[in-house]
């Protein structure tokens, strides 16, 4: 290709034989069935076709703009052992120079154990020092391409893990996305110094858009991330300040493309604005690095976490391989106990028992009656929730424990304490039991309140119910409004989380802790209600909003027959202090996962 397009190059009136040629070099390149192309699925398709879910970690970049000196700077801040074993997205605009783009792939491919590329508008710049060796943009694509082999970055589709593939997407803008004006600016001078062996405003996008056709015949399993540098939608923000800017920023083509490969996320660039939302079932996220001009002067750049070794997310993270302060929490384990006949004497022996738990580093315990520190069960029955006694499960009494992690929570679990003390009596005196665990999603407070309470909604879900289906979004959206009811801020607090804890589901965390299987009673979910006091939660349980979100649960209730129901709810009295987010770990250990 670069051959025919330089002797067309050479000859001004346009050489027949050259043009020909060239024209056969694209439509061959659509097919990618080129030697050098064979060898790159070949090589690198199925290396990670088995790795275990659970031992990756997939993060998302766009517009690093690596020959702007603060941005190179940054780079290489990217912590140089937290993501070895991790993938990283990065969605176009790494640089203006070919050389500049391989010194920052060199970089980061150093920092993490995979690299999914494509190129963006910059990249398909041919800036002054190049025209002599591109004569085109095409030229220079595969000139990336070819420095992308070399530096063993990928740029095309292929498994990171079981149940996960990367598939990267080239693309260009169309003047159609413009939905007011549909048509070619005649007067604009948008990537000018792009040079393009088709017509740039309706060809190049269509051009572009074929390259992808062979990878999207093939069949993905599992989960599709899709990753292209322009922007897939019309309601994606973008800076609508400049005239007729619409027409330059993206294509919906890009759209089709990725949903006919069953994305569920798709990563964009281009916008330099920093994005995270589901539209009509596929979540799509932006995490640009952009310019220094781009952002306040105090803001920290950070990836965005899109896979965390268990589930699809949106997560902000730190370069230097730490999360947010506040996004690992501590992990709630709740245990509900079948004892009617308990009497003050057995009670006390628990209660000795419990004294020695609380002694473990990282955990805090308590043990108490069904109902408030105030009122009796039958009392918060009568009196406030009537479904309580019906709910419940006709457990009596519960366990709570607030560990900093699941190895502090392990810790007590698997120790002599535990197992011969509390554990034995227990026994002794249940009919029946069950536990929960759940990341704390409530900051925990019982001083100065009247009568703390925590509900515990535990939820056993329909199967089609995953953290990127839109009917979990709607969930998390009707709790994220019951957060925001004005004057309830110290009074009520919500959150609703799947249950087990970062990287393990409810049986994986089950296994970790040495409980048993049927401890969970095969609950998905966990709703957390902190209220002040009961009479908070009776004005909440009557209010609107909770109505909605009460609906939108029991719309996506299993409907299989089980042991236990689909719905357990409880009311237990708070007697503990601890902020939802867990200490910050050690720095440069590394957490795979979190909640």
């Amino acid at each position: 290709y670069v051959e025919f397009a330089k002797a067309l190059q050479l000859e001004q009136d346009g050489h027949a034989r050259a043009r020909k040629g060239r024209n056969a070099c694209l439509q061959e390149m659509l097919l990618w069935k080129s030697a050098s192309a064979n060898a790159r699925f070949q090589s690198r398709f199925f290396i990670d076709l088995r790795r275990p879910r659970n031992t990756t970690r997939v993060f998302a970049l766009s517009d690093i703009h690596f020959d702007h000196r603060e941005n190179e700077d940054w780079v290489h801040t990217i912590d140089d052992s937290a993501f070895q074993e991790d993938v990283l997205i990065v969605a176009g605009n790494v640089a203006d120079s070919k050389v500049a783009v391989g010194r920052c792939l060199t970089t980061l491919k150093q920092k993490f154990r995979r690299v999914f590329y494509t190129v963006g508008n910059h990249e398909m710049s041919v800036t002054h020092a190049e025209h002599a060796r591109y004569p085109d943009s095409i030229a220079k694509l595969h000139a990336i391409i070819a420095e992308c082999d070399e530096l063993g970055v990928d740029i095309f589709p292929a498994p990171v893990c079981e149940g996960l593939t990367i598939l990267p997407l080239v693309s260009w803008y169309s003047a159609e996305f413009d939905e007011n004006d549909p048509f070619p600016d005649p007067n604009a001078s948008y990537d000018k110094h792009c040079k393009w062996p088709m017509d740039a405003d309706l060809q190049a996008w269509k051009y572009m858009a074929k390259l992808n056709e062979m990878f999207l015949a093939k069949p993905y399993y599992g989960t599709v991330i899709s990753f292209s540098h322009f922007l897939p939608r019309r309601d994606l923000p973008f800076d609508r300040s400049k005239k007729n800017s619409a027409k330059s920023v993206g294509c919906e083509m890009i759209d089709e493309q990725a949903r006919a490969a069953g994305s569920k996320i798709h990563v964009y660039g281009h916008s330099r604005t920093k994005h995270g939302q589901v539209h009509a079932g596929v979540r799509y996220a932006n995490m640009p690095l952009g310019f220094e001009t781009d952002w306040p002067k105090d803001h920290e750049r950070r990836l965005m976490q899109l896979f965390d070794g268990k589930n699809l997310c949106t997560q902000e993270w730190g370069a230097d391989g730490e999360p947010p302060l506040g996004y690992t929490k501590r992990v709630l384990h709740t245990a509900f106990f079948v004892m009617p006949g308990l009497r003050e004497a057995d009670r006390r022996k628990l209660q000795a028992a419990l004294v020695k738990l609380s002694t473990f580093s990282g955990v805090q315990v308590t043990f108490g009656a069904i109902g408030s520190t105030k009122r009796t069960k039958q009392e918060f029955t009568n009196d406030i929730w009537p479904e309580l006694e019906a709910v419940s499960c006709e457990a009596t009494h519960s366990l709570v424990v607030v560990a900093e992690d699941v190895a502090a929570l392990k810790a007590m679990l698997k120790s002599e304490a535990y197992k011969r003390e509390f554990a034995v009596v227990a026994a002794t005196f249940a009919q029946r039991s069950f536990s929960v665990d759940v990341p704390l999603g409530v900051d925990l407070k019982h001083e100065r309140k009247p009568d703390p309470t925590l509900m515990l909604f535990c939820l056993r879900l329909g199967p089609t119910l995953t953290e990127d289906s839109e009917d979990h979004a709607r969930l998390v959206k009707a709790a994220e409004a019951i957060n925001k009811l004005p004057g309830i801020e110290g009074k009520i607090a919500v959150a609703f989380h799947p249950s087990g804890f970062g990287r393990f589901s409810q049986r994986e965390l089950n296994v970790e802790l040495g409980l048993e299987e049927a401890v969970s009673a095969g609950f998905t979910h966990v709703f957390v209600v902190a209220v002040d006091a009961p009479e908070s939660w009776k004005m909440l349980s009557q209010s609107k909003t909770y109505g909605k979100w009460k609906a939108a649960i029991e719309a996506q209730l299993s409907k299989l027959r089980a042991a236990m129901p689909s719905l357990a709810a409880f009311a237990l009295p708070l007697e503990l202090t601890a902020s939802a987010a867990a200490p910050r770990k050690e720095k440069n250990k590394k957490v795979l996962g979190g909640s």
